[in-house]
């Protein structure tokens, strides 16, 4: 999946459901009833927040393509941010982020979606907005338009597939499992070719056959009153004309009755198999149970196809099994990324083998059972954000003919027997009838009416943040609870930051190795045990480690809280730490490092760290290491870092959700309240220094990835620390300049020019140090006009151009983040354990949301210079050396005065001529 003058009757139809079981607390109520000219619309309420979210689905997807027009339902899903008479160019972007909205929207093989979301009181333009694309986006479509969103796709299409490691085998297998006559043949993004070949005219006979009200479901929801918007959807709406729905494309019979075999090469380290089968279409008899095959074979480490491949045999890195639900068909695929001297047919055999003993003996009740809570736990879980809900209402509405499909769909699951999985994996998990492919490594793109003029948008609702409940263990450990009756979940995460970053540069990944050990089992459960625990309860439990701080977090239905806690607090106190687990975590770390070196946006990133911060900085290491700092480690300096990094007095235990203080504090006390410091005191890094590296300009660093379809393009410089007076003017500074998709950088490089799927820049405002960092990713044959535009861009900013409008709007934008964090239990805690590891507290939430009141263009422009400094800048290059140098050399590029590059390997080290010279230029002279 790749963001008229009359007033007809309205006919309403009005139900209201209830999540079951689960979920009884929490009444997810609907109004569902259709406009005259055909539109389904449904309004769901929720006033816990003034946030507002506008879902639309056309019924229109790859399924609907004319032949010939494969990718067309996903180029049109681009025109339709292209602007109309009302708000032309980029003005939808630009209003929308102005009132602190935001949007994007997707393509699927079924449908494609627009969806919307804000405060409350942006509610009538999102609708105005979207009801005026609706009615004039094909009237005013042009050839620039076209043209300049095929060249946005085809970009999106070396990015996603092209250039991305394994994707060209996924994009090859749609062509492999259908005959060329079925509407899945060709993908949602379709081939270059067909993209290329699309005019005007297809656009507006497209937008004939599609985009018209009678094709088309409108769901609201969020914080509004029904009796108000209801007349404004009619207005909106309800005048829009019936249109004529292309008739659905025949569909030929699916038979696959053979294997069907692929080798191919790819820039990849590993290789890698890939087994595809058909399978039950989305919501179909089978569909559940090919959702639940999926998850035993591969969800968390005692699933059977990581304990076979990755545990046991120790054959893979990485095993990923999953049901690819669609509306005609499903496809049932099995992904196993292997070691580099594993053979490939020895893989295939095994899955095929842990396959066979699923089918033949069925599964284990408990893993089962547990396999089930899972999927109520996730489902659950995602009712919390209003985006989802607005959505899955949709999707109900569209597959089950009802948005009150909450319950059909949990019901599906828990219907699973032992002997349906049986059946169904036999049916479907077919060794003679399926396509197998091998990836190997290579050896080395009017009439007036009620639309014509925006809506006042409603008066703003006022938002005060949440605040915690907080007490202190009597060990010290601090605890926040932010009680949120509704839906009967918990998220509880813990912090634990020490008095200075987790590691050196030296030791740089022992922190992420030692929160992996916190999933392996403790004294009492092993890994596998401690997985299907958790699955049991209906929990979800991760780890994570920063520069700045290690966490352990957990989602859990609000039945299993207390033993959900106890489990955590088994992780994190009295962790297995067993040598047989850290050798096998250990490789996994290694070969992952390895991996991501054919990922050359994290081989940029990688080098930037490095090249900034001097060498003994830890932030100049990434945090899960190198082959250099994570190879010495042993068992025993996990075991201290453990002892070091996990203090109570150190560390904050944030409880989000269906839970009230007395109780939260209750389980606290009684899972965490014997955690005793340990007796290793010393801080993991005590004598770090946080030096930039000192360097008389910018410098350029180039990485040589032969022939790559795409140059990415990474900046960085050293920026300013969380307690800087400027912060939130520096993340306003950073929304105009890269930080939404109105965004400057965004709008050149990619908007105006095509040169790319997305351009933007960030600012990390951390404990010790900050950061700017601005990229981007092109097309290789525009590398320097798009570095052209790129430093125009960061050069326009410094001059001090910003506008009170650009202001304005980057107020509003960066006030709904702030906002809408808060619209879902984790984010509420990850707020919470932001401010915590940057060493704030939660009354800056309030004094941000004032300061931006007061932050203005003078400013921001006063500000520029200094968070968007190129003089302190590196600049990364990943791509064709030859390209890029050529790139370079450019005369357009003249007037920049681009220093001599340095050729450096994937971790940053110089090379040829470089090596010997590091301050030579490499162009002679």
């Amino acid at each position: 999946m790749f963001t008229r003058h009359s007033l007809p009757t309205v006919i309403a139809i009005v139900s209201t459901f209830v999540v079951p079981s689960l979920a009884q607390a929490q009444q997810l109520a609907n109004e569902k009833y259709k406009l005259a000219n055909g539109m389904t619309v449904i309004l769901h309420q929720d006033r816990s927040v003034p946030q507002v979210t506008v879902n639309i689905w056309y019924h229109v997807g790859a399924r609907n393509e004319p032949v010939g027009r494969s990718g067309f339902a996903h180029l049109f899903e681009h025109l339709m941010f292209m602007g109309t008479n009302r708000v032309p160019g980029s003005d939808f972007d630009v209003i929308m982020e102005t009132g602190g909205g935001a949007n994007n929207a997707s393509t699927s093989l079924d449908r494609t979606n627009y969806f919307s979301s804000g405060p409350s009181s942006l509610l009538p333009t999102l609708l105005w907005l979207d009801a005026d694309r609706l009615e004039d986006m094909g009237l005013f479509m042009t050839k620039e338009k076209v043209d300049k969103q095929i060249a946005v796709v085809r970009n999106e299409r070396r990015q996603v597939i092209e250039n991305a490691p394994y994707q060209k085998a996924s994009d090859d297998s749609t062509r492999l499992l259908y005959p060329d006559n079925h509407p899945y043949y060709n993908g949602v993004m379709g081939p270059h070719a067909t993209i290329e070949s699309a005019t005007v005219q297809d656009v507006k006979d497209f937008f004939a056959s599609f985009y018209v009200p009678n094709n088309a479901s409108l769901v609201v929801a969020g914080d509004f009153d029904p009796a108000v918007v209801k007349p404004m959807i009619e207005q909106m709406y309800g005048t829009l004309p019936v249109g004529n729905v292309a008739t659905a494309r025949d569909v030929p019979e699916i038979k696959l009755d053979r294997v069907v075999r692929q080798t191919s090469l790819d820039k990849v380290a590993q290789p890698g198999v890939f087994l595809s089968y058909h399978s039950p279409a989305i919501y179909a008899e089978g569909d559940a149970e090919c959702d639940l095959i999926a998850a035993m074979l591969s969800s968390g480490n005692n699933s059977r196809l990581y304990q076979r491949l990755v545990v046991q045999e120790e054959l893979a890195t990485e095993v990923a099994a999953y049901q690819e639900s669609a509306g005609l068909s499903s496809i049932f695929r099995v992904t196993v990324i292997a070691k580099p001297d594993a053979r490939l047919e020895q893989i295939e055999k095994i899955v095929d083998e842990e396959i066979a003993k699923l089918t033949k003996d069925g599964p284990d009740a408990k893993d089962l059972a547990s396999r089930k809570s899972a999927v109520e736990l996730a489902k659950v879980s995602s009712l919390q954000s209003l985006q989802e809900r607005a959505d899955r209402l949709n999707e109900y509405d569209f597959y089950l003919g009802t948005p009150d499909g909450l319950q059909k769909d949990l019901a599906r699951y828990r219907g699973v027997t032992g002997e349906s999985i049986k059946a169904w994996a036999a049916k479907v998990l077919t060794p003679n009838a399926r396509l197998v492919q091998y990836v190997l490594p290579e050896e080395v793109e009017r009439t007036s009416n009620p639309r014509d003029e925006r809506p006042k948008d409603f008066a703003k609702a006022a938002f005060t943040p949440p605040t915690a409940e907080s007490f202190v263990l009597e060990n010290g450990l601090n605890v926040q609870v932010f009680s949120k009756p509704g839906l009967p979940l918990v998220h509880v995460e813990l912090v634990a930051k020490p008095q200075t970053t987790t590691d050196t540069a030296a030791t740089m990944g022992r922190a992420t190795l030692m929160a992996d050990m916190l999933s392996e089992g403790t004294k009492s459960l092993t890994g596998e045990q401690f997985a299907s625990e958790l699955q049991a309860i209906g929990a979800s439990f991760g780890v994570g480690a920063s520069q700045d701080a290690v966490s352990a977090s957990m989602t859990v239905l609000r039945t299993g809280l207390e033993k959900g806690l106890d489990l955590m607090s088994q992780a994190v106190l009295t962790p297995r730490m067993d040598q047989a687990d850290f050798d096998r975590v250990k490789t996994l770390q290694l070969q992952n490092l390895e991996q991501a070196n054919d990922d050359p946006n994290a081989i940029a990133s990688k080098i930037a760290s490095r090249m900034v911060w001097t060498a003994g900085n830890p932030y100049a290491v990434p945090v899960s290491g190198t082959q250099a700092t994570v190879e010495p480690l042993k068992l025993a300096d996990i075991v201290a870092a453990h002892g070091t990094l996990l203090q109570p007095k150190h560390a904050t235990l944030i409880v989000s959700g269906d839970v009230s203080v007395a109780d939260a504090k209750k389980l606290v006390t009684n899972s965490l309240g014997a955690w005793k410091a340990s007796s290793t005191q010393a801080s993991a890094a005590a004598d770090a220094k946080f030096d930039a590296t000192q360097a008389s300009g910018m410098r350029i660093f180039v990485v040589d990835r032969p022939d790559a379809v795409q140059t990415v393009i990474h900046l960085r410089s050293p920026g300013a620390t969380y307690s800087d007076k400027n912060r939130v003017a520096t993340d306003m500074l950073n929304t105009i300049l890269g930080g939404s998709f109105t965004s400057r950088l965004n709008q050149n490089l990619r908007e105006r020019n095509g040169f790319t799927y997305g351009a933007g820049s960030r600012v990390s405002a951390g404990r010790f140090v900050g950061q700017f960092v601005a990229r981007t990713s092109v097309q290789s044959a525009v590398t320097a006009p798009a570095l052209k535009e790129f430093f125009f861009e960061l050069n326009r900013i410094r001059s001090g151009d910003i506008s009170a409008d650009e202001a304005a709007k980057a107020r509003e934008t960066v006030l709904n983040d702030v906002v809408s964090n808060f619209g879902t239990l984790e984010g509420t805690a990850a707020t919470a354990a932001e401010i915590i590891t940057v060493g704030g507290t939660w009354s800056d939430i309030a004094a941000d949301v004032k300061a931006l009141q007061a932050v203005d263009a003078s400013m921001l422009n006063a500000l520029a210079p200094k968070v968007v400094d190129v003089n302190k800048a590196v600049l990364v290059l990943v791509g064709d050396k030859a390209t890029i140098l050529a790139a370079l050399q450019d005369a357009t590029l003249a007037d920049l005065k681009l220093p001599a590059p340095t050729i450096v390997d994937a971790e940053g080290e110089p090379i040829g001529k470089a090596a010997a010279d590091k301050g030579a230029s490499i162009f002679g002279g």
